[in-house]
């Protein structure tokens, strides 16, 4: 029977790949929802470390005795492998909500705001619909897949305390970041153009009828008129959505190869 002595030698090795796993539930989409109970979330990061641990490079912390101060930095780098690949592959589908906000914003609708349970924020209505259309596609082109794989392969390219800090994906980030906007601006455009036509038709109709009473008319016109314009472009948001986690997701797999010795 191994004694505790035998078994404790197994122990940092272990922390090492818990930490890189649980860093993938901290921004993934899906699995890092407040939706799914902490315990089962935590429940989730166990098992998969314990599946993960025999295919990982961790021989080289079999036995080694790590005090406090080694095995934090070594928990830190750990989780943020773990992190950006959730963080990348999240981006569109964070950022796909600035749209929906520029559009509510514009509609009237952010008098009220609703809470969004899968991100624990308060959000914009058309924000929201827009996430969890982001959240269908991206389960739809396999992404909880695509990130599951890339963590797994990050575990033969990267033995456990081999990442430095310099290697996080900040250029990547800052395109992904760009690139997002960009998405918002492609997806809010066609509401804000609409919006732009119904805006001068009441100035017109303000100086042609002055007794109207434009803000008790106007409003609701408004806000038709901004879902008209939404639902007419929900398939072009679609295509744009898609390409643009295609794009995440590719660029997520992109670094976790870079990173090979």
């Amino acid at each position: 029977m191994p004694g505790l002595a035998d078994i404790l030698q197994y122990l940092p090795p272990f922390v090492a790949v818990l930490a890189r796993v649980g860093g993938l539930f901290l921004f993934t989409p899906l699995i890092s929802s407040s939706l799914l109970p902490a315990q089962l979330r935590a429940m989730l990061v166990v098992m998969l470390a314990v599946a993960v641990y025999p295919v990982a490079d961790v021989s080289h912390l079999v036995g080694a005795r790590l005090d406090l101060l080694e095995i934090a930095p070594l928990m830190a780098t750990e989780t943020l492998i773990g992190m950006s690949i959730g963080l990348l592959a999240s981006m569109p589908l964070m950022l796909v909500q600035v749209a929906g906000v520029i559009m509510g914003q514009q509609m009237g609708l952010s008098l009220g705001q609703t809470f969004n349970p899968a991100l624990d924020i308060e959000s914009e209505s058309i924000g929201q619909l827009l996430f969890f259309m982001a959240i269908g596609t991206f389960i739809m082109l396999g992404g909880v897949e695509i990130v599951f794989s890339s963590l797994m392969i990050s575990f033969t390219l990267v033995p456990a305390g081999g990442f430095t800090m310099a290697e996080a994906p900040l250029d990547m980030l800052t395109g992904l970041l760009g690139s997002g906007l960009d998405l918002a601006l492609r997806v809010s455009m066609p509401v804000l153009a609409i919006i732009f036509v119904e805006t001068l038709a009441m100035g017109v109709l303000m100086k042609t009828v002055p007794g109207l009473n434009i803000m008790a008319f106007g409003f609701p016109i408004r806000i038709l008129v901004g879902f008209v314009g939404l639902i007419a472009s929900i398939g072009v948001i679609g295509v744009a959505l898609e390409n643009e986690i295609v794009f995440a997701l590719d660029q997520t797999q992109q670094w976790v190869w870079s990173l090979a010795r």
